[in-house]
């Protein structure tokens, strides 16, 4: 979710933690012919905390620069589109006639200044081994015509299916297709196998970071709360979108295309605000709600720190139930490849997908049942500190484990009471205590992210919980007697009371450490009080008294160790990242029985160990981390600015008020890249602040300011712009979104077009 242009074209984050640098030699020339082309001498590969890294073997003279390749796409009576996308190959298997399967990817963040470098870490090696691999430009993004309007429309669906079939069709194709993706094409990866009219050529998909609950588990709602990302995430796409085809590739019609595309932009926040419970809109989308449809294989994966995990689970059981075959990896990391993902520790993921998923499903191979992953493989962390700045490789001790689709049922629930003193006690109070929220606002800075959708390091992780865990409603056990493995969703049920009609709750499962006493995140969830009824198409207000509620945390796999204490803390409010309900709600939590109520309780799922574990714990001891040197491909030929990320919270005073900024800065350099993309420029500064006082809800504002250059010899584009959101009363008293967007685009520095939107949204529900 996190990406800036530079973290697009090249990961650079994680490259950098790797200790990663740009290699002077570049290649002979930007523009080689095929016979020209030549392996040259490859840098040793960096040195890696995570895991050994190894370059895998892909001389350029049998994989060379992807060749560009057209697609027409029709959708209704619309003017025809062209997607523009080029593919991989083999250059021997080519020259030979050989017909083979194909992978394809379909996304809007432009697949050449974009995700060039990212590519040529890991399609080149499917190339290698006789894959074509094939990157599209969506509609109305990179290179490709017409106008994209949102996320995972049916324009786009009708779209990726028209392509699968032309690449079946090609006289290189074996008629075989596997679709892939991270994040955007991992969801219509996932959506397209489960389409009444799934193209007949789709054979199998893998699904990294991608999500099936558009509405529940997306970067929009969780639980129903409305998150910052739904603020920044449509501002991050409104800075991308006006970046017009590259001349190179659309030599006669990229202007034309780049002002269409800027005179019909849309700021995406109209729509993902203005549906603000689960209805049609996000039901469409999301796969959860049909798995039955899906009618091919499917690899799910992510990481314990990515916002996607929960999706990883819901379909293997949901298609391991129906007999359907999958697959599905939980591992440390954030929004990432297991081949690059951060925190460690990273496995040999490229290699493996290759022998035991596409030759599989796409050359029909049987692949070694010795070697073969379980269903599901997850990662079980342990207790440890929280990270810190300091910490320059974050990486986890802990296990691989195997489980599957059968995991519920071997759950064996621990319980502990919500009690007196602020504990966490495995008994029912005897004595029932009431403890009221307070009333100010400004906590949360522990999190500055919501759910690390980016590169997923230090800065972005969360940090030491313990200030706000003290400005929360907060319940401590005693330290434990044995380790603790849980698997599963924690589960609270909590018997409460709110006063206002509105409210949101911030639940996070801490462990506190025995020897600095600091307080590390395991798990959270926001949620919203207008579903404690459990329907999230049909909100109700809060009304005064006391209820129940039962919430489900976001799924985890950890040791919770001996000598540590486990932590629950409740809050009305966790400022940046759950956006704050129009008033600020008083919530009172009652310890122990009230009435006939249930007493408020934490569970946590306990797992055992099985047979399996010690296999796949063989299997992936001491794992090489292998990837294709991207450098090989897009070398960097000069470092004008060099990168700087950052993210800060600072006390801020307005209007009599107290109240707190959190400033996000993603300076992506400024560098000349050779090779494939024949000596482009790309730079790009992004930053995202949001704001808030304290008692003032209404105060929150988030704002983005992206500027972005591109430019190759005399051309040379630029986009600026600027998003705002916030809210209001209108003169009516209704609570309303307002927001502003502006985009400025130049031309070899002179105003080519401008674009600027306004409008509201009423809060109705968040």
């Amino acid at each position: 979710m996190r990406f800036t242009r530079r973290d697009l074209l090249r990961y650079a984050t994680g490259l950098a933690a790797l200790g990663l640098r740009p290699i002077a030699t570049v290649l002979a020339g930007s523009q080689m012919k095929r016979g020209a082309i030549r392996s040259r001498p490859v840098a040793p590969p960096p040195t890696d905390p995570c895991g050994t890294v190894s370059y895998l073997p892909v001389p350029l003279e049998r994989v060379p620069f992807p060749k560009v390749i057209t697609f027409t796409g029709q959708y209704g009576s619309k003017t025809p589109v062209t997607l523009v996308g080029h593919y991989w190959y083999n250059a021997d298997l080519l020259a030979a006639g050989t017909k083979m399967p194909a992978i394809v990817e379909l996304n809007p963040y432009r697949r050449r200044d974009g995700m060039m470098y990212v590519d040529s870490m890991m399609y080149p090696w499917f190339a290698l081994n006789g894959y074509l691999c094939f990157r599209v430009d969506l509609q109305g993004t990179g290179d490709s015509s017409g106008i994209i309007t949102d996320e995972y429309t049916e324009e786009e669906l009708v779209y990726c299916g028209q392509v699968i079939e032309q690449i079946a069709k090609l006289p290189l194709c074996d008629g075989n297709v596997g679709m892939m993706g991270k994040s955007w094409s991992a969801i219509n990866a996932l959506m397209m196998a489960a389409r009444d009219d799934t193209p007949a050529a789709l054979k199998a998909v893998i699904v990294c970071c991608g999500n099936d609950d558009r509405y529940n588990d997306d970067i929009h709602y969780m639980g129903g709360a409305m998150m910052q990302d739904n603020v920044g995430w449509p501002s991050a796409m409104w800075g991308w979108t006006p970046l017009p085809p590259d001349p190179l590739i659309v030599p006669d019609r990229w202007q034309q295309r780049w002002g269409e595309r800027i005179d019909q932009m849309a700021f995406w926040f109209q729509q993902w605000a203005g549906h603000q419970t689960r209805d049609a809109y996000w039901q469409r989308a999301s796969v959860r709600d049909h798995y039955a449809k899906v009618k091919v294989p499917v690899f799910i994966l992510s990481g314990w720190q990515d916002g996607y995990k929960n999706p990883v689970d819901r379909a293997v059981r949901a298609l391991g139930e129906l007999g359907r075959p999958v697959g599905g990896l939980i591992g440390p990391w954030g929004h990432k490849y297991p081949f690059d993902g951060y925190p460690g520790p990273r496995i040999d993921w490229l290699r493996y997908i290759t022998t035991h998923w596409w030759d599989r499903w796409l050359k029909g191979k049987t692949p070694d049942p010795v070697t073969t992953w379980p269903p599901l493989t997850v990662w079980m962390g342990e207790s440890r500190e929280p990270p810190t700045d300091r910490e320059p490789h974050y990486v986890e001790s802990g296990a691989w484990v195997a489980e599957d689709h059968h995991w519920m049922s071997r759950t064996r629930w621990r319980q502990f009471h919500l009690a007196a003193d602020h504990r966490l006690s495995p008994r029912v109070p005897a004595v029932r205590q009431v403890y009221a929220s307070r009333a100010d606002i400004t906590l949360g800075t522990s999190i500055l992210e919501t759910s690390s959708w980016g590169e997923c390091t230090n800065d972005d992780l969360p940090g030491d919980q313990t200030a706000d865990d003290q400005r929360a409603i907060a319940f401590t056990s005693a330290p434990l007697t044995a380790d603790f493995a849980s698997f599963g969703y924690p589960t609270v049920v909590l018997t409460m009371e709110c006063d206002r009609p509105i409210a949101s709750l911030d639940i996070r499962l801490s462990e506190v450490s025995p020897v600095t006493g600091r307080s590390h995140l395991v798990t959270y969830r926001f949620f919203n009080l207008a579903y404690r009824g459990g329907n999230m198409a049909r909100p109700q207000p809060v009304r005064r008294g006391v209820f129940t509620v039962r919430i489900p945390l976001n799924i985890t796999g950890h040791v919770f160790k001996s000598g540590w204490k486990i932590r629950l803390s409740v809050s009305p409010a966790f400022f940046p990242t759950m956006w704050q309900s129009p008033q600020v709600p008083m919530i009172r939590v009652h310890a122990g029985r009230a009435g006939t109520h249930p007493a408020s309780a934490l569970l946590l799922p306990g797992r055992r160990p099985r047979a399996d574990d010690g296999r796949i714990q063989r299997l992936l001891a001491g794992s090489v981390t292998a990837y294709v040197n991207p450098e090989q491909y897009v070398p960097t030929l000069q470092t004008l600015r060099g990168e700087t990320n950052s993210r800060v919270a600072q006390p801020i005073a307005a209007r009599g008020r107290k109240g707190i900024l959190v400033k996000k800065l993603f300076d992506s350099g400024s560098y000349i890249y050779g090779g494939a993309l024949q000596n482009m420029l790309v730079d790009e500064t992004a930053s995202e602040n949001f704001q808030i006082l304290d008692g003032d809800p209404l105060s929150a504002v988030g704002f983005t300011h992206y500027e972005t250059t591109l430019g190759r010899g005399e051309w040379k584009i630029k986009a600026v712009t600027d998003t705002r959101v916030w809210s209001e009363r209108d003169p009516t008293g209704q609570v309303v979104f307002r927001y502003g967007a502006t985009a400025q685009t130049f031309l070899n520095g002179k105003p080519f077009k401008n674009k600027r939107v306004t409008g509201r949204v009423i809060r109705r529900w968040i």
